[in-house]
């Protein structure tokens, strides 16, 4: 059962492997204030084949507006495609964008609006909302969106919040651990947000894969060790690792000059509730098990029969995780 297991992970978990970056799209009112600079920025990442490198682009979007867009210049950055072009608005002000083929994709576009005498807007484009007009209000707060979509889309985390739960005994040590999990997080989120700590992106990702190969190590074992024994220092711990995951996203997006520290808020905010609504939704089902007769709670499984197979999942898939993104770092 075991190898049976761990031969799914194997074949599956690459789809998975990384949560899905969200791309900037930034337009500048040029000196005449009718043309556009644009600057387009999409997740870019290269992986070796055959013992060579091939260049993988992780969206191709064409940007659709009222306006002609010139032929561009692109280059890649770190893990970005960079492509920068002018809008020439000749008949008609700039009042309408789109992205062509955004709706088969989970990406984010956040699309900043630098006028020349008005102050700086920022709009989303993604499937649920492929178009946007400019002259409309930007009600919904884009970074408390970000935030909720990064940890729910973010399957590291989410893995190791759902192993989490398997090492809390009740419900003052699970807010306990909710609670040191979301300081230790907010911390590092801050300090690397405002470059007061600056780690590089692909180790971070690694030791986090490796943090949820360790907690379900744990939900596995009898034994009685210092995680199980105070679960919310293990949450604290991982958390200040999790915290720079969490800053990748940001590092790629940037935080707005005019409110850093309120979309960082906001941002840290909707990780929170992403968080709470896994949560949530496990103990829901434990509730509902427990109406229909099962008498189950996640911290008092043990790790027999059936029951293994959640946890080795996971173990397998963040194992295929960790030697993957250390290959990468590597080569």
């Amino acid at each position: 059962m075991r190898w049976l297991v761990l031969l799914v992970c194997v074949f599956s978990c690459r789809l998975f492997a990384h949560e899905v970056q969200p791309a900037v799209l930034q337009l500048t009112q040029a000196g005449n204030g009718v043309d556009w600079e644009v600057l387009f920025k999409q997740p870019y990442k290269q992986s070796r084949i055959g013992g060579g490198s091939s260049s993988l682009k992780a969206f191709d979007l064409a940007v659709i507006t009222n306006c002609v867009a010139s032929k561009g210049r692109q280059r890649t950055s770190g893990v970005m495609l960079e492509q920068r072009f002018t809008l020439e608005c000749i008949d008609a002000p700039l009042s309408v964008m789109s992205i062509k083929g955004i709706e088969q994709t989970l990406v984010d576009v956040i699309v900043t609006v630098n006028y020349r005498q008005a102050a700086t807007t920022r709009y989303l484009l993604n499937a649920r909302q492929p178009t946007i007009e400019f002259s409309s209000d930007t009600a919904v707060p884009i970074f408390l969106l970000l935030g909720i979509e990064h940890l729910l889309l973010g399957f590291d985390h989410v893995l190791f919040v759902l192993v989490l739960l398997y090492l809390v005994p009740g419900w003052k040590t699970l807010l306990g651990v909710v609670t040191a999990f979301t300081v230790a997080h907010s911390l590092t989120l801050g300090l690397s947000a405002f470059q007061l700590v600056t780690i590089p992106q692909a180790p971070v990702e690694a030791l986090v894969a490796l943090s949820i190969v360790l907690l379900a190590r744990e939900a596995l074992s009898s034994k009685r060790t210092l995680i199980r024994a105070r679960p919310w220092l293990a949450a604290f711990a991982f958390g200040l690792l999790h915290g720079l995951g969490f800053a990748g996203a940001l590092s790629a997006i940037g935080l707005p000059d005019e409110n850093a520290v309120g979309a960082l808020f906001l941002f840290n905010v909707g990780i929170e509730l992403g968080q709470l609504t896994i949560v949530g939704l496990v103990l829901a089902l434990v509730f509902v098990g427990a109406r229909f007769g099962l008498k189950v709670t996640l911290h008092s499984w043990q790790p027999m029969g059936l029951m293994q197979v959640p946890l080795y999942l996971v173990g397998g898939i963040s194992t295929y995780w960790f030697v993957e993104r250390c290959v990468q770092i590597v080569g």
